[in-house]
């Protein structure tokens, strides 16, 4: 399969349908979560209510510079580019602190699972790189718009993986298992922005390969982790050495 880098006309329109589909994951996701969220006690601290504030706030801006770009609204959508990447830098540091106090809530709780933090730092790892190389590629506007979606796509497992775990009840017991809980969601976006290079162009683009590669790469890597002792070991010991529940 060969890569290939496509003019911005190419793939008009499309970025909007990848982007409603992640809207889609989040609120079926989180909306199946809400009512347990609110009535969690003790209530849930601030820094993850400003997380998810956060995290809305960004999809918002992406989705918004998405528009933009499609109505050749460029100018507004350069002068936003750079709130969306001050967002984003604060989100990777703070995406981190709130895995880790809800992590640390959990302690003592009969699900309390430290190992799943490798899904979350690799969630971070991912956006964090295909954030970088959204504003790397700036100037080709086909590989930044795919970046920034990918970018979205890296956080999107949370809105599929709750819907496994409070609709289906899944429990995994196996590694297979634990991607197919989790990253379902990612997997039938990466399908699809796949599906669509090779469908319309016969090609793979660049920044579609290499993102399939990162996120397929962590997500079986975490998958894997996730029935190791030595990092269930490990991460439980983070835990404890942090320490703080909000």
């Amino acid at each position: 399969m060969s890569a290939v880098s496509l003019p911005a006309q190419a793939d008009r329109k499309v970025t909007l349908v990848w982007m409603l589909g992640i809207w889609t994951f989040a609120l079926f996701g989180f909306g199946a979560d809400f009512a347990r969220f609110m009535h969690e006690s003790p209530p849930p601290p601030l820094v993850l209510t400003l997380h998810g504030l956060f995290s809305v706030a960004w999809l918002g801006l992406v989705s918004t510079q998405v528009v933009l770009a499609e109505t050749a609204n460029i100018r507004l959508h350069r002068r936003l580019g750079w709130a969306v990447v001050g967002v984003s830098a604060a989100m990777i540091p703070l995406g981190v602190v709130a895995a880790m106090v809800d992590m640390a809530r959990q302690v003592g709780h009969p699900d309390y699972s430290p190992q799943f933090l490798g899904e979350e730092f690799q969630d971070i790892f991912a956006f964090a790189v295909c954030t970088a190389a959204a504003v790397a590629t700036r100037r080709n506007r086909s590989e930044h718009s795919r970046f920034m979606v990918l970018a979205a796509v890296a956080l999107a497992d949370v809105g599929p993986g709750r819907i496994a775990t409070n609709l289906v009840n899944a429990a995994p017991a196996s590694p297979l298992a634990a991607w197919a809980t989790y990253y379902w969601g990612t997997a039938l976006l990466l399908i699809a922005m796949l599906a669509w290079d090779l469908f319309k162009h016969r090609r793979v683009q660049r920044s579609t390969m290499l993102g399939a590669a990162l996120l397929w790469g962590g997500e079986a890597t975490v998958s894997v982790l996730y029935f190791n002792p030595a990092w269930q070991a490990t991460m439980a010991g983070l835990v404890k050495a942090w320490g703080w529940a909000g």
